[in-house]
């Protein structure tokens, strides 16, 4: 089990016991506001992960020829955009369970957590490539894109490795139906069903 998987369980177990043992204590409008907004992140952030996946799927170190690491497409403004468009799904998910506080501390776990990872990949791959990725570095953001876009370019021709595009076509199920079971435990909850002991703004 790797380091990420590790932090990935333990902050995953916080936040299912927070979910199912607190309610939100927001008005009833601005719930409904927050659930709304929270599929619609979920929503970019699937497709994100899948348009990313395209260029990046089972070839994350070594690129489409083997031999070199990707710096096309999305990979051109924002040097780890499977991670930018997760970021993006799990405040998806954050918003859904409608308690500002569980937003706040979500963020700051994920950023801590992965600020870590993406400094240990970009070590490896520097080790790996040397100069032309301490370029990269330079040229490409780590996590938020470039607006400018001027390193977004794209291949006529891609080379999907359909395994890893369908473990993500998995996983973007996997997202929707969290969205979904936090949505449902939420609501158990305000019908009385399901007891919680804790209202959290």
């Amino acid at each position: 089990m790797t380091k990420r998987m590790i932090v990935q369980y333990i902050i995953g177990s916080f936040f299912a016991i927070w979910v199912i043992f607190s309610q939100s204590a927001l008005p009833q409008i601005v719930q409904n506001l927050m659930l709304v907004g929270g599929f619609c992140l979920i929503m970019v952030g699937v497709l994100g992960r899948l348009y990313a996946t395209l260029y990046i799927g089972g070839m994350k170190n070594r690129g489409s020829d083997g031999n070199s690491f990707v710096k096309e497409g999305v990979y051109g403004i924002c040097r780890n955009p499977l991670y930018l468009f997760s970021f993006i799904g799990f405040i998806g998910l954050l918003l859904i369970k409608a308690q500002l506080s569980f937003l706040i501390v979500g963020i700051i776990a994920y950023l801590l957590a992965y600020r870590v990872t993406i400094r240990d990949e970009e070590t490896y791959l520097e080790g790996l490539y040397g100069e032309s990725y301490r370029q990269f570095l330079k040229d490409v953001p780590r996590f938020f894109p470039d607006t400018r876009i001027k390193n977004f370019t794209y291949p006529q021709k891609l080379t999907i490795l359909v395994h890893f595009y369908h473990v993500e076509m998995k996983r973007a199920l996997v997202w929707v139906g969290m969205g979904a079971l936090i949505y449902i435990i939420s609501l158990l909850h305000t019908q009385g069903i399901l007891p919680y002991f804790i209202s959290v703004l």
